[in-house]
């Protein structure tokens, strides 16, 4: 007696499909994302503080721009009788400024303290007397 011995045909390997993504996917995306965000927050930061010393030094300057129109308005005897220095603060920006007599010249010289800057700015005008 014969028997046969019935063999199923080899069926090729069929590739498995990928329903969804596994959990180590998504926690390297949620790991990237994070790094994203933070690198933008950082950054922001900064460019929110540097506005902000931007704007200050706006105002200092502007501060130091009117004082300096207004004392060379001024004759030079005026500046030499009563502007010789004074003090004053504004916006949260304190100011200085000294009268200097010089040869027929008055040196007029402005310091501005700014919160949170470590040096003073100073801004110096010479004119020149023709009384």
């Amino acid at each position: 007696m014969r028997t046969s011995s019935r063999r199923s045909p080899a069926r090729p390997a069929l590739p498995r499909s990928r329903d969804g993504i596994t959990l180590v996917e998504i926690l390297f995306a949620v790991i990237m994302l994070a790094v994203a965000v933070g690198g933008l927050l950082g950054s922001s930061a900064s460019v929110a503080r540097q506005m902000g010393g931007g704007s200050t030094q706006m105002v200092a300057a502007s501060l130091a721009q009117a004082r300096l129109d207004s004392l060379t308005s001024l004759s030079c005897a005026q500046l030499a009788a009563g502007a010789a220095y004074g003090s004053t603060n504004q916006r949260g920006v304190q100011e200085s400024w000294t009268v200097t007599d010089g040869r027929n010249i008055k040196t007029i010289d402005v310091r501005i303290a700014v919160p949170r800057r470590v040096n003073q700015l100073r801004y110096q005008m010479v004119i020149p007397c023709r009384d």
